[in-house]
Protein backbone atom coordinates (compact mmCIF):
# COMPACT_ATOMS: atom_id res chain seq x y z
CA UNK A 1 0.00 0.00 0.00
CA UNK A 2 1.45 2.96 -0.96
CA UNK A 3 -0.73 5.52 0.34
CA UNK A 4 1.52 7.33 2.75
CA UNK A 5 4.59 7.74 -0.41
CA UNK A 6 1.51 8.92 -2.50
CA UNK A 7 0.09 11.54 -0.41
CA UNK A 8 3.58 12.72 0.49
CA UNK A 9 4.35 13.33 -3.23
CA UNK A 10 1.33 14.87 -3.51
CA UNK A 11 1.42 17.63 -1.01
CA UNK A 12 5.24 18.65 -2.67
CA UNK A 13 4.17 18.27 -6.36
CA UNK A 14 0.06 18.84 -6.58
CA UNK A 15 -0.20 22.71 -8.98
CA UNK A 16 -1.25 25.49 -6.70
CA UNK A 17 -4.46 25.55 -8.19
CA UNK A 18 -5.59 22.21 -7.59
CA UNK A 19 -4.53 22.93 -4.14
CA UNK A 20 -6.62 25.66 -3.88
CA UNK A 21 -9.65 23.34 -5.77
CA UNK A 22 -8.79 20.73 -2.73
CA UNK A 23 -8.71 23.15 -0.17
CA UNK A 24 -5.42 21.90 0.55
CA UNK A 25 -3.11 24.39 2.88
CA UNK A 26 0.79 24.64 3.59
CA UNK A 27 2.02 22.77 5.96
CA UNK A 28 5.23 24.03 8.27
CA UNK A 29 8.09 21.82 8.32
CA UNK A 30 10.69 24.25 9.98
CA UNK A 31 13.21 22.79 11.39
CA UNK A 32 16.67 23.44 13.65
CA UNK A 33 19.79 24.53 11.94
CA UNK A 34 21.40 21.78 14.27
CA UNK A 35 19.20 19.17 13.09
CA UNK A 36 19.21 19.48 9.50
CA UNK A 37 23.23 19.97 9.71
CA UNK A 38 24.47 17.43 11.79
CA UNK A 39 26.11 13.91 9.80
CA UNK A 40 24.23 11.13 11.31
CA UNK A 41 26.40 8.54 9.44
CA UNK A 42 29.20 8.62 11.87
CA UNK A 43 27.45 8.90 15.25
CA UNK A 44 26.73 5.03 16.34
CA UNK A 45 22.77 4.86 17.77
CA UNK A 46 23.30 1.17 19.21
CA UNK A 47 25.51 -1.52 20.10
CA UNK A 48 23.55 -4.28 18.42
CA UNK A 49 23.71 -3.99 14.74
CA UNK A 50 20.31 -6.28 13.62
CA UNK A 51 19.15 -6.89 10.13
CA UNK A 52 15.54 -6.99 10.46
CA UNK A 53 14.81 -6.30 6.88
CA UNK A 54 13.19 -7.81 4.33
CA UNK A 55 16.53 -7.45 2.41
CA UNK A 56 16.72 -8.58 -1.36
CA UNK A 57 19.86 -7.88 -1.39
CA UNK A 58 23.55 -7.73 0.70
CA UNK A 59 27.28 -8.00 -0.74
CA UNK A 60 30.40 -5.69 -0.81
CA UNK A 61 28.60 -3.33 -3.21
CA UNK A 62 25.06 -2.71 -1.98
CA UNK A 63 22.52 -4.00 0.30
CA UNK A 64 18.63 -3.85 -0.39
CA UNK A 65 15.92 -3.40 1.85
CA UNK A 66 11.88 -3.57 0.91
CA UNK A 67 10.50 -0.08 1.34
CA UNK A 68 7.31 1.54 1.79
CA UNK A 69 4.35 2.90 4.73
CA UNK A 70 1.51 0.73 5.94
CA UNK A 71 2.84 -2.99 4.34
CA UNK A 72 1.18 -4.13 6.77
CA UNK A 73 -2.13 -2.90 5.70
CA UNK A 74 -1.79 -4.30 2.01
CA UNK A 75 -4.97 -5.79 0.82
CA UNK A 76 -7.65 -3.98 2.07
CA UNK A 77 -7.83 -1.83 -1.43
CA UNK A 78 -7.22 -4.88 -3.04
CA UNK A 79 -10.74 -6.33 -1.76
CA UNK A 80 -12.29 -3.17 -2.27
CA UNK A 81 -11.23 -2.79 -6.01
CA UNK A 82 -11.73 -6.58 -6.82
CA UNK A 83 -15.49 -6.39 -5.25
CA UNK A 84 -15.82 -2.86 -7.52
CA UNK A 85 -14.15 -4.67 -10.34
CA UNK A 86 -17.14 -7.32 -10.52
CA UNK A 87 -19.68 -4.49 -11.69
CA UNK A 88 -18.71 -3.81 -14.87
CA UNK A 89 -17.28 -7.21 -15.55
CA UNK A 90 -20.56 -8.79 -14.53
CA UNK A 91 -22.48 -6.10 -16.75
CA UNK A 92 -19.95 -6.96 -19.53
CA UNK A 93 -20.41 -10.45 -19.25
CA UNK A 94 -24.68 -10.25 -19.01
CA UNK A 95 -24.61 -8.15 -21.92
CA UNK A 96 -22.74 -10.60 -24.09
CA UNK A 97 -24.63 -13.19 -23.09
CA UNK A 98 -27.82 -11.47 -23.84
CA UNK A 99 -26.75 -10.46 -27.46
CA UNK A 100 -25.17 -14.14 -27.82
CA UNK A 101 -28.35 -15.64 -27.07
CA UNK A 102 -30.44 -13.13 -29.67
CA UNK A 103 -27.79 -14.01 -32.33
CA UNK A 104 -28.46 -17.41 -31.29
CA UNK A 105 -31.86 -17.02 -31.75
CA UNK A 106 -32.26 -19.05 -28.61
CA UNK A 107 -35.12 -16.87 -26.94
CA UNK A 108 -38.80 -15.46 -28.41
CA UNK A 109 -38.64 -12.58 -25.63
CA UNK A 110 -36.65 -10.58 -28.33
CA UNK A 111 -37.63 -7.05 -26.62
CA UNK A 112 -36.52 -8.04 -23.32
CA UNK A 113 -33.27 -9.35 -23.86
CA UNK A 114 -32.62 -5.65 -26.64
CA UNK A 115 -33.20 -4.05 -23.72
CA UNK A 116 -31.48 -6.26 -21.12
CA UNK A 117 -28.71 -5.73 -23.69
CA UNK A 118 -28.74 -1.71 -23.82
CA UNK A 119 -28.59 -1.82 -19.86
CA UNK A 120 -25.91 -3.65 -19.17
CA UNK A 121 -23.79 -1.91 -21.62
CA UNK A 122 -24.94 1.19 -19.99
CA UNK A 123 -23.60 -0.05 -16.72
CA UNK A 124 -20.51 -1.53 -18.51
CA UNK A 125 -19.86 1.83 -19.78
CA UNK A 126 -20.51 3.84 -17.22
CA UNK A 127 -18.51 1.96 -14.81
CA UNK A 128 -15.52 0.88 -16.95
CA UNK A 129 -15.35 4.80 -17.37
CA UNK A 130 -15.52 5.70 -13.38
CA UNK A 131 -12.89 2.80 -13.22
CA UNK A 132 -10.86 4.52 -16.02
CA UNK A 133 -11.08 8.24 -14.67
CA UNK A 134 -11.17 8.10 -11.07
CA UNK A 135 -10.59 5.21 -9.43
CA UNK A 136 -7.29 4.59 -10.83
CA UNK A 137 -5.94 6.61 -8.50
CA UNK A 138 -7.11 4.45 -5.55
CA UNK A 139 -6.75 0.89 -7.11
CA UNK A 140 -3.39 1.55 -8.51
CA UNK A 141 -2.03 1.86 -4.45
CA UNK A 142 -2.23 -1.53 -3.98
CA UNK A 143 -3.00 -3.17 -7.98
CA UNK A 144 -1.17 -2.89 -11.35
CA UNK A 145 1.75 -1.48 -10.06
CA UNK A 146 5.26 -2.09 -8.77
CA UNK A 147 5.14 -4.57 -6.03
CA UNK A 148 7.30 -3.75 -3.58
CA UNK A 149 9.56 -0.03 -3.22
CA UNK A 150 12.76 -0.88 -2.85
CA UNK A 151 15.87 1.11 -1.36
CA UNK A 152 19.21 0.45 -2.61
CA UNK A 153 22.36 1.76 -0.40
CA UNK A 154 25.55 1.56 -2.58
CA UNK A 155 28.65 1.79 -0.73
CA UNK A 156 30.92 1.96 -3.37
CA UNK A 157 29.38 5.01 -4.74
CA UNK A 158 28.02 6.43 -1.43
CA UNK A 159 24.62 6.54 -2.14
CA UNK A 160 20.93 6.01 -1.84
CA UNK A 161 18.43 4.85 -4.94
CA UNK A 162 14.63 4.50 -3.69
CA UNK A 163 12.47 3.03 -6.28
CA UNK A 164 8.87 3.74 -6.37
CA UNK A 165 5.94 4.34 -8.73
CA UNK A 166 6.25 7.76 -10.68
CA UNK A 167 3.00 8.88 -8.92
CA UNK A 168 4.83 8.88 -5.75
CA UNK A 169 8.09 10.77 -7.02
CA UNK A 170 9.45 8.23 -8.79
CA UNK A 171 13.06 6.94 -8.98
CA UNK A 172 15.55 8.74 -6.75
CA UNK A 173 19.03 9.36 -6.07
CA UNK A 174 20.73 10.78 -2.99
CA UNK A 175 23.97 11.07 -1.40
CA UNK A 176 24.51 8.65 1.98
CA UNK A 177 25.90 11.02 3.98
CA UNK A 178 22.53 13.52 3.46
CA UNK A 179 20.27 11.04 4.94
CA UNK A 180 18.97 11.85 8.32
CA UNK A 181 16.72 8.73 10.88
CA UNK A 182 13.40 10.46 11.81
CA UNK A 183 11.97 7.92 14.10
CA UNK A 184 14.66 8.84 16.53
CA UNK A 185 17.54 10.98 17.80
CA UNK A 186 18.11 14.88 17.25
CA UNK A 187 14.93 14.37 14.04
CA UNK A 188 12.33 12.51 15.95
CA UNK A 189 11.49 10.73 19.03
CA UNK A 190 11.24 7.16 20.34
CA UNK A 191 8.25 6.05 18.23
CA UNK A 192 7.89 2.81 20.05
CA UNK A 193 4.22 1.98 20.22
CA UNK A 194 3.24 2.95 17.08
CA UNK A 195 3.61 -0.14 14.46
CA UNK A 196 4.94 2.45 11.75
CA UNK A 197 8.26 1.28 10.15
CA UNK A 198 11.88 3.06 9.97
CA UNK A 199 11.49 6.22 8.09
CA UNK A 200 14.41 8.14 6.51
CA UNK A 201 14.55 11.76 5.17
CA UNK A 202 16.60 13.65 3.05
CA UNK A 203 16.49 17.36 4.16
CA UNK A 204 16.87 20.08 1.09
CA UNK A 205 19.27 21.96 3.38
CA UNK A 206 21.67 19.55 2.66
CA UNK A 207 20.56 17.65 -0.80
CA UNK A 208 19.66 21.03 -3.00
CA UNK A 209 16.65 19.90 -3.95
CA UNK A 210 13.33 22.25 -3.03
CA UNK A 211 11.28 20.09 -0.76
CA UNK A 212 12.33 16.70 1.30
CA UNK A 213 12.51 13.02 0.45
CA UNK A 214 11.24 10.56 3.45
CA UNK A 215 11.01 6.51 2.85
CA UNK A 216 9.92 3.96 5.10
CA UNK A 217 11.92 1.07 5.12
CA UNK A 218 12.18 -2.79 6.96
CA UNK A 219 9.30 -3.73 9.06
CA UNK A 220 6.30 -2.37 10.80
CA UNK A 221 7.54 -2.61 14.77
CA UNK A 222 6.30 -1.42 18.21
CA UNK A 223 9.82 -1.60 19.59
CA UNK A 224 11.93 1.86 19.46
CA UNK A 225 15.07 -0.31 19.96
CA UNK A 226 14.22 -1.97 16.90
CA UNK A 227 14.59 0.79 14.58
CA UNK A 228 17.88 1.89 16.33
CA UNK A 229 19.24 -1.02 15.58
CA UNK A 230 18.98 -1.68 12.18
CA UNK A 231 19.79 1.57 11.58
CA UNK A 232 22.87 1.04 13.26
CA UNK A 233 22.96 -1.79 11.23
CA UNK A 234 23.06 0.01 7.59
CA UNK A 235 25.22 2.67 8.47
CA UNK A 236 28.09 0.15 9.87
CA UNK A 237 27.13 -1.41 6.15
CA UNK A 238 27.99 1.83 4.84
CA UNK A 239 30.51 3.04 6.52
CA UNK A 240 33.20 0.01 7.45
CA UNK A 241 31.37 -2.69 4.80
CA UNK A 242 30.25 -6.51 6.01
CA UNK A 243 33.12 -7.17 8.66
CA UNK A 244 31.44 -8.27 11.82
CA UNK A 245 27.93 -7.67 10.65
CA UNK A 246 25.40 -10.22 10.76
CA UNK A 247 24.47 -11.70 7.12
CA UNK A 248 20.85 -10.81 6.57
CA UNK A 249 18.32 -13.56 5.85
CA UNK A 250 17.40 -12.65 2.13
CA UNK A 251 13.76 -12.97 0.73
CA UNK A 252 12.62 -13.02 -2.64
CA UNK A 253 10.72 -10.57 -4.73
CA UNK A 254 8.43 -12.94 -5.96
CA UNK A 255 4.37 -12.70 -4.19
CA UNK A 256 4.19 -15.82 -2.12
CA UNK A 257 1.34 -16.73 0.30
CA UNK A 258 2.67 -16.31 3.79
CA UNK A 259 4.18 -13.05 3.07
CA UNK A 260 1.35 -10.59 4.40
CA UNK A 261 0.78 -13.11 7.54
CA UNK A 262 3.62 -11.55 9.52
CA UNK A 263 2.64 -7.81 9.10
CA UNK A 264 -0.85 -8.26 9.89
CA UNK A 265 -0.94 -11.33 13.06
CA UNK A 266 1.59 -9.07 15.16
CA UNK A 267 -0.50 -5.85 15.09
CA UNK A 268 -3.56 -8.52 16.23
CA UNK A 269 -1.14 -10.32 18.48
CA UNK A 270 -0.22 -6.88 20.32
CA UNK A 271 -4.40 -6.10 21.06
CA UNK A 272 -4.48 -9.47 22.28
CA UNK A 273 -1.51 -8.97 24.99
CA UNK A 274 -2.73 -5.25 25.37
CA UNK A 275 -5.99 -6.61 26.24
CA UNK A 276 -7.30 -6.40 30.03
CA UNK A 277 -9.76 -8.71 30.38
CA UNK A 278 -10.54 -12.73 28.88
CA UNK A 279 -13.52 -10.84 27.10
CA UNK A 280 -11.80 -8.66 24.81
CA UNK A 281 -9.28 -11.74 24.05
CA UNK A 282 -12.45 -13.85 22.91
CA UNK A 283 -13.91 -10.58 20.87
CA UNK A 284 -10.59 -10.83 19.26
CA UNK A 285 -11.15 -14.35 17.60
CA UNK A 286 -13.14 -13.75 14.96
CA UNK A 287 -10.65 -11.13 13.61
CA UNK A 288 -7.92 -14.24 13.83
CA UNK A 289 -10.45 -16.39 12.39
CA UNK A 290 -12.09 -14.14 9.65
CA UNK A 291 -9.89 -10.91 9.17
CA UNK A 292 -6.72 -12.33 9.12
CA UNK A 293 -6.92 -15.15 6.41
CA UNK A 294 -8.93 -12.03 3.98
CA UNK A 295 -5.99 -9.67 4.66
CA UNK A 296 -2.98 -12.73 3.91
CA UNK A 297 -5.28 -13.33 0.83
CA UNK A 298 -5.48 -10.04 -0.08
CA UNK A 299 -1.61 -9.05 0.23
CA UNK A 300 -1.21 -12.13 -1.96
CA UNK A 301 -3.39 -11.17 -4.78
CA UNK A 302 -1.64 -7.90 -4.75
CA UNK A 303 1.64 -9.07 -5.30
CA UNK A 304 0.37 -11.29 -7.81
CA UNK A 305 -0.90 -8.89 -9.99
CA UNK A 306 2.17 -6.25 -9.27
CA UNK A 307 5.63 -6.34 -10.74
CA UNK A 308 8.62 -5.89 -10.00
CA UNK A 309 10.87 -3.90 -12.30
CA UNK A 310 14.41 -3.41 -13.11
CA UNK A 311 16.43 -0.79 -11.83
CA UNK A 312 17.63 1.56 -14.18
CA UNK A 313 20.87 0.43 -16.01
CA UNK A 314 23.01 2.64 -14.73
CA UNK A 315 21.64 2.07 -10.97
CA UNK A 316 22.53 -1.84 -11.61
CA UNK A 317 26.02 -1.16 -12.73
CA UNK A 318 26.84 1.69 -9.99
CA UNK A 319 30.21 0.82 -7.88
CA UNK A 320 31.66 -1.82 -10.74
CA UNK A 321 35.25 -0.80 -12.01
CA UNK A 322 34.52 1.71 -14.89
CA UNK A 323 31.39 2.43 -14.99
CA UNK A 324 28.97 6.05 -14.34
CA UNK A 325 28.06 7.07 -10.97
CA UNK A 326 24.08 7.98 -11.26
CA UNK A 327 23.51 11.73 -10.64
CA UNK A 328 22.03 12.82 -8.04
CA UNK A 329 18.21 14.11 -8.64
CA UNK A 330 17.73 17.19 -9.43
CA UNK A 331 14.87 19.92 -10.08
CA UNK A 332 15.35 19.44 -13.76
CA UNK A 333 14.27 15.80 -13.89
CA UNK A 334 10.71 16.38 -13.59
CA UNK A 335 7.90 18.36 -15.66
CA UNK A 336 8.15 21.73 -16.10
CA UNK A 337 4.21 22.00 -14.33
CA UNK A 338 5.51 19.25 -11.34
CA UNK A 339 8.85 21.81 -10.91
CA UNK A 340 6.65 24.61 -10.35
CA UNK A 341 4.68 23.31 -8.10
CA UNK A 342 7.77 22.26 -6.48
CA UNK A 343 9.10 25.08 -6.08
CA UNK A 344 5.89 26.53 -4.65
CA UNK A 345 6.19 24.33 -1.48
CA UNK A 346 9.38 24.70 -1.26
CA UNK A 347 8.90 27.73 1.65
CA UNK A 348 7.47 24.78 3.64
CA UNK A 349 10.89 23.28 4.53
CA UNK A 350 12.11 26.08 6.45
CA UNK A 351 15.58 25.93 9.09
CA UNK A 352 15.52 28.28 12.25
CA UNK A 353 18.78 29.11 13.93
CA UNK A 354 18.94 27.52 17.04
CA UNK A 355 19.87 30.46 18.85
CA UNK A 356 17.50 33.23 17.34
CA UNK A 357 15.00 31.40 15.94
CA UNK A 358 14.60 33.16 12.79
CA UNK A 359 15.17 31.48 9.47
CA UNK A 360 17.82 30.78 8.04
CA UNK A 361 18.46 31.80 4.27
CA UNK A 362 19.95 28.33 2.49
CA UNK A 363 18.63 29.25 -1.14
CA UNK A 364 15.01 27.87 -0.72
CA UNK A 365 13.23 30.99 -0.76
Amino acid sequence: MYIGEYLFWLSSAIKSSSRKKMKMGYFNGDMKLSEVSKDYTKESASNNPRPIGPYYAYNDRYLEIRGGMFENFRGIITWISLLLFFIPFSSCFLFLDSIFTLYQKETTQIAGYIISAIFYLIIFTVTFYLFIRYFRYIFRLELFTIRHIRVRFNRVTQQVYIQRPKYCGGTVVFKWQHIMPANFGETGSDMGGTNMVNLLSFHPYKTGFPVAHSVGIGKNTYCAQDYKDEWEFIRRYMEHGRANLAKPRLSTHLPLPLHGLGGHIKPMLKMVKNGKSVLVTMMMLPVFVILLPLYTAGYFISECLCWQPRWPKVIRQAGKAGKPTPKETQLSDYPPAVQQAILDSRLEWGVRDDKTGKLVDYGNS
